[in-house]
């Protein structure tokens, strides 16, 4: 429930807001706006490592002991420090060297929410399966973001704060839930010792490397279209994407809160029982995101009309071309994160990741000339079905090792 609470604040905050920064800033603004939140989140993404997932999992396995958790607490937070150095300085240099001085203050007013995710240990409370608390802090946060966007944003050059506002609601979140870990858990603030950081970084070596691959198709295309098409494009493809991510976001809490629990049962069962949950799981799931991007589908122009605040027949075609994402990517993170992860596949995770990334790149970069914004929606399709494909045979491959002749 607490899970589904957040959701629906990520959800419906930014959605609020969305017609909005259109109207005032319009739409070419936004998608300079929606390039620099793309490379904020590169660095978000880089920071972030594979911790999500690996230090989730060490946590749920080591909840009962105090001393284990906070160890994992404090060499992860080091962990995300050191990370994102090189790449805020990288996207720094790349954005005045590329483009004009406007995207470098976005970015530098941005690099606040770097900070705050490093602040926001959600892996902690998920693997403590505590995720109440995290509801009550994004929902301040958002709602801090939320009403910034509409007292301060008023005219068409207020487009460059946009990312301030953002960091803002980012900071305010990183505080609160750091306060409330420290204290809730019991934890401490310590400088952890060079081995439990080298460990970190060795555990979510290849959840890393998947979530990169992952984000050529996911938050690449936004940037790659920046450089082949002019902003009003990218735009417009953002809007689609963030609806469609949105309703997609509908059915995360129902796989977020399996991971922590399958991580601690999976202990306990053999391969081909884990198996067999996994895909019990998977078919009802599947009820629910056909219904929801059935709901997407049918209703784009409506959602067209009421968030983009658009009326090129471009933007309801983007929405429909990407609805699919909705079913396959979600259950790509059932089978692939959920799944394969939790039952030590990592590698083979990594490899399906792998291939579809440069798969969905390939086809981005060899047709984005021709179908412009089209073609970024079509090739997140195709990196999706491509996971999935990959994660049903390696699960069924491995199920079948592991049945008894």
């Amino acid at each position: 429930m607490s899970l589904s609470l957040l959701n629906l604040l990520n959800m419906l905050l930014p959605l609020i807001t969305l017609p909005y920064l259109i109207r005032v800033v319009g739409i070419a603004n936004y998608g300079k706006y929606s390039i620099v939140y793309v490379m904020i989140q590169y660095v978000i993404l880089i920071a972030s490592y594979g911790f999500n997932f690996s230090a989730t999992r060490l946590i749920a396995m080591n909840r009962e002991d105090r001393n284990e958790v906070e160890n994992i607490f404090n060499s992860v937070l080091l962990c995300k420090i050191l990370l994102t150095i090189f790449p805020s300085l990288f996207f720094l240099a790349f954005s005045w060297f590329v483009y004009d001085v406007d995207y470098v203050m976005m970015l530098a007013l941005g690099l606040g929410m770097v900070i705050g995710d490093i602040l926001n240990p959600i892996w902690l409370y998920q693997g403590m399966e505590k995720m109440r608390y995290m509801t009550i802090v994004n929902f301040i946060s958002k709602l801090l973001f939320t009403v910034l966007i509409f007292i301060l944003i008023r005219k068409e050059s207020d487009y460059i704060f946009i990312t301030l506002y953002n960091s803002a609601g980012y900071l305010l979140a990183g505080a609160m839930s750091l306060y409330i870990a420290c204290h809730e858990f019991h934890l401490s603030l310590k400088f952890p010792n060079k081995e439990s950081v080298i460990f970190q970084f060795k555990d979510g070596l290849f959840i890393f490397l998947s979530t990169v691959f992952m984000n050529l198709y996911r938050n690449s295309n936004t940037f790659i279209l920046g450089l082949f098409v002019n902003e009003s494009f990218v735009g417009m493809y953002a809007g689609a994407e963030k609806i469609v991510k949105a309703v997609q976001s509908l059915a995360d809490p129902i796989s977020n809160a399996f991971f922590p629990h399958l991580a601690e049962s999976f202990k306990h069962h053999t391969i081909q029982a884990n198996i067999l949950q996994l895909f019990k799981l998977t078919k009802y799931l599947f009820l629910i995101l056909l219904f929801l991007g059935g709901l997407c589908f049918f209703f784009a122009p409506l959602l067209n009309r009421m968030l983009l605040d658009a009326n090129e027949e471009g933007s309801i075609l983007l929405i429909k071309l990407m609805s699919p994402v909705i079913i396959v990517g979600g259950l790509n993170y059932v089978l692939g994160i959920v799944g394969l992860i939790n039952l030590g596949e990592k590698k083979r995770f990594l490899q399906t990741v792998f291939v579809s990334g440069v798969l969905s790149l390939t086809f981005l970069l060899s047709t984005v000339r021709y179908w412009g914004a089209s073609s970024a929606a079509l090739s997140m399709v195709l990196a999706e079905i491509t996971i999935f494909v990959c994660c049903l045979y390696y699960l069924k491959k491995l199920y079948g090792s592991s049945h008894p002749c």
